[in-house]
C-alpha cells in the first residue's frame, strides 16, 4: 500500500467510529504541520522561506484532515518537518527525496492529472476541488530539486519560479471546506427512549446522534451483517421519530423487511447495498418521500423498480452499480425530475467543450514538446570549455577537467570517471552542489521559452475547462446524481494493431512517470510497441493512450 493511500468509504459518504472499528474521513493528502489553517497571510519575498511561507500554507490549505498528528493513514504523519522526511510505509514510502524529483511521491500525487484515481488532492464531483496550481508545482519542484531545505528563502528563487512564489505569497491559499456539503438539514424531534437504544445496541447496532445537539439518530446494522434480518428489521419502530440515517448493507433484510423500515418516514440516506432486496422492496422504498439519499450497490433491482423510485421527489443521490438497471432505466428515472430536451442540449455542450480542451491540449503539448526538444539540445552544448565548478559536485575533491560533463549549457568538471558517471545517471542529485549555477545563455532562453508554453497550456486549459465545469455542475444538479458504475473506457486497436506483434519498445523512459522502462510491460499502438516501467503505468496508458502518447519518446506517427 503507497504511503498516501487513504481508507476509502465505499460510498464516499461519513463512516462512523464504534468501537475503532471506522474513522470519520474526507479523503485528503496531507494535514501539515499543526495550525489553523486557511490563516495565513500576505508575506514580504524579502523575508519569505519556501518551506514556512509557501509549502506549508498550500499543504495546510489543501490537505488539513489528514496524515497529522490525529491521523496516520498508511503510517504516515506530516505534523512535524521530521516526519515530512520519514514517510510513511510500503512503495512510495519516501514522499520527498531530496534533488530527486521522480522519486518523490509527494510530487508525484500532486502533478498527476485531477481525473487520476492517485491524484492528491482526491477530485471528487461532489466535494469542493482545490488542487495544487501550476504555480505551486513549480515551487514544489524547484524546492524539491535543490534539496528540500527547510531554510530555503524566497528571494534566493530564480525566473518564473520566483514570480511563482511572489504570486503565491501576495495571495496566499485558502481551505475550501466541504463542511457545509456535509451538514444536514436536522428536524426538531425528540430524545429516543434509553431503553430502547439499549436494546438496539444488545443487537450489535450502533446507534449515535448524526451530529451534535440533536436528538436525530443514525443506525448502523451493517457491522451485525447476516445477524439482522426482517425480525431485527421490526424492532426499528421504538426509535422511527427519531432515524435520519440507516445503513443496512450486508444484512439480510429482504423486500418484506422493507415495510417496516417504511415507517421510519423522517429517513434521509439509507444504505441497502449488498442485499437481497428486489423490484417489488422499491414499492415500500417509495414511502420514504424525505428520503435524498439511496444505495442500492449490489441488490437486485432492475429497471422495473425505477418507477417506484420516481415518487422520491427528494432524491438527490442513487447508487445502482452492479444492479440490472440499464442505462435505459436509469435514463427514465432522470426524466421523472428533468426537462429531457435540456439535459440532451447540456450532454452535447459537454461533449462538445471536452473535445475543445481535448484538441487545444493536445496541441499545445506538441508545442511544449518541441520546444523541450530545442532546449535539451541547447542544453547539451557547452558555451565553454572551461568548467564552472572549482571542485567535483560528487566528492569535492579536486577536478580533472578530462573528466566532464555538459548541465544546461555548461561544462562540469570531476575529480574521476566514477563521478562522472552518477552525476550523468542523475544530475538533479547533484545540481544543488554547483554553487552559485547558472544556465547558459542560449539554454536559459530555450528554458524560458519552454517555460511560458507550459504556463499558456495550463492558463488555456483552465480557461476552457471553466466552460466544461460549469455544464458539468448544471447536469448534476439536474435531478438525482445517479451512479451506474465506471464504464471501461477501451480504445478499439485499429486493423495494423491488431495485427502487430509486440517487438523492441520505441521509447527508453515510462511515458507516465518517466522512470526506466520494463520490456515485461508493453502495448502495441498503432503498429508500435511501448514499455512502461510497470503494470499501473500500463493500465493507464491502455485506457487513454492518446493522452500519453506525445510523451512517448521515439513514437513515430
Amino acid at each position: 500500500m503507497n504511503a498516501f493511500t487513504a481508507l476509502t468509504p465505499t460510498h464516499s459518504q461519513i463512516v462512523f467510529d464504534m468501537k475503532k472499528k471506522a474513522t470519520i474521513s474526507i479523503l485528503c493528502l496531507a494535514a501539515l504541520l499543526v495550525m489553523p489553517s486557511g490563516l495565513f497571510s500576505a508575506t514580504d519575498p524579502a523575508k519569505a522561506k519556501v518551506f514556512d511561507d509557501i509549502i506549508v500554507p498550500v499543504l495546510s490549505a489543501k490537505c488539513y484532515d489528514c496524515h497529522g498528528a490525529d491521523k496516520s493513514k498508511g503510517k504516515l504523519r506530516l505534523h512535524t518537518k521530521e516526519d515530512l522526511l520519514k514517510g510513511g510505509k510500503g512503495e512510495g514510502a519516501k514522499i520527498i527525496v531530496k534533488g530527486k524529483l521522480d522519486d518523490s511521491e509527494l510530487f508525484y500525487r500532486i502533478s498527476l492529472p485531477k481525473d487520476d484515481d492517485d491524484v492528491m488532492p482526491p477530485f471528487d464531483e461532489d466535494e469542493p476541488h482545490n488542487p495544487v496550481t501550476p504555480e505551486e508545482l513549480k515551487v514544489f519542484e524547484a524546492w524539491i530539486l535543490a534539496g528540500a531545505s527547510f531554510d530555503a528563502k524566497v528571494a534566493d528563487l530564480k525566473g518564473d519560479v520566483r514570480k511563482a512564489a511572489e504570486k503565491i505569497l501576495k495571495n496566499p491559499p485558502k481551505k475550501k471546506s466541504a463542511t457545509t456539503s456535509l451538514e444536514p438539514k436536522l428536524p426538531e424531534v425528540p430524545p429516543a427512549d434509553a431503553k430502547a437504544l439499549a436494546a438496539l445496541e444488545k443487537l450489535g447496532i450502533l446507534a449515535m446522534p448524526i451530529a451534535q445537539n440533536t436528538n436525530a439518530l443514525y443506525l448502523n446494522a451493517s457491522y451485525v451483517g447476516e445477524k439482522f434480518g426482517d425480525e431485527q428489521a421490526k424492532k426499528l419502530a421504538v426509535v422511527s421519530g427519531q432515524l435520519l440515517w440507516l445503513n443496512l448493507a450486508r444484512t439480510k433484510v429482504s423486500d418484506a423487511g422493507l415495510a417496516e423500515v417504511a415507517k421510519s418516514g423522517k429517513l434521509t440516506r439509507l444504505h441497502l447495498e449488498n442485499t437481497g432486496i428486489t423490484d417489488a422492496g422499491l414499492s415500500h422504498v417509495a414511502k420514504l418521500t424525505n428520503l435524498e439519499y439511496l444505495n442500492l450497490y449490489g441488490t437486485k433491482v432492475s429497471d422495473k423498480g425505477m418507477a417506484h423510485l420516481k415518487k422520491l421527489k427528494n432524491l438527490r443521490k442513487i447508487f445502482l452499480w452492479k444492479t440490472d438497471v440499464t442505462k435505459k432505466g436509469a435514463a427514465d428515472l432522470r426524466s421523472a425530475y428533468v426537462d429531457a430536451k435540456a439535459v440532451a442540449k447540456l450532454e452535447t455542450d459537454r461533449d462538445r467543450l471536452k473535445g475543445e480542451v481535448d484538441k487545444f491540449r493536445e496541441g499545445k503539448e506538441k508545442e511544449v514538446g518541441k520546444l523541450e526538444e530545442s532546449a535539451k539540445k541547447a542544453g547539451s552544448i557547452a558555451a565553454s570549455e572551461e568548467p564552472v565548478n572549482p571542485k567535483c559536485p560528487v566528492t569535492g575533491k579536486d577536478l580533472d577537467k578530462s573528466k566532464k560533463s555538459v548541465l544546461e549549457g555548461q561544462t562540469v568538471a570531476f575529480c574521476c570517471n566514477n563521478c562522472k558517471g552518477k552525476f550523468d545517471k542523475d544530475p538533479s542529485a547533484f545540481r544543488g552542489k554547483l554553487k552559485d549555477f547558472k544556465p547558459s545563455e542560449a539554454y536559459a532562453k530555450a528554458k524560458e521559452k519552454v517555460d511560458a508554453a507550459k504556463d499558456a497550456l495550463d492558463e488555456g486549459v483552465e480557461e476552457r475547462q471553466g466552460a466544461l465545469r460549469t455544464v458539468l455542475v448544471k447536469l448534476r444538479t439536474a435531478g438525482p446524481l445517479i451512479n451506474l458504475g465506471w464504464d471501461a473506457e477501451k480504445v478499439e486497436p485499429k486493423k495494423d494493431d491488431k495485427q502487430a506483434k509486440a517487438g523492441e519498445p520505441v521509447n527508453k523512459k515510462c511515458p507516465i512517470s518517466g522512470k526506466p522502462i520494463d520490456k515485461g510491460q508493453t502495448f502495441v499502438f498503432k503498429g508500435q510497441t511501448v514499455a512502461f516501467c510497470c503494470g499501473n503505468c500500463k493500465a493507464k496508458f491502455e485506457k487513454e493512450p492518446q493522452k500519453f502518447v506525445a510523451k512517448v519518446d521515439g513514437f513515430k506517427k
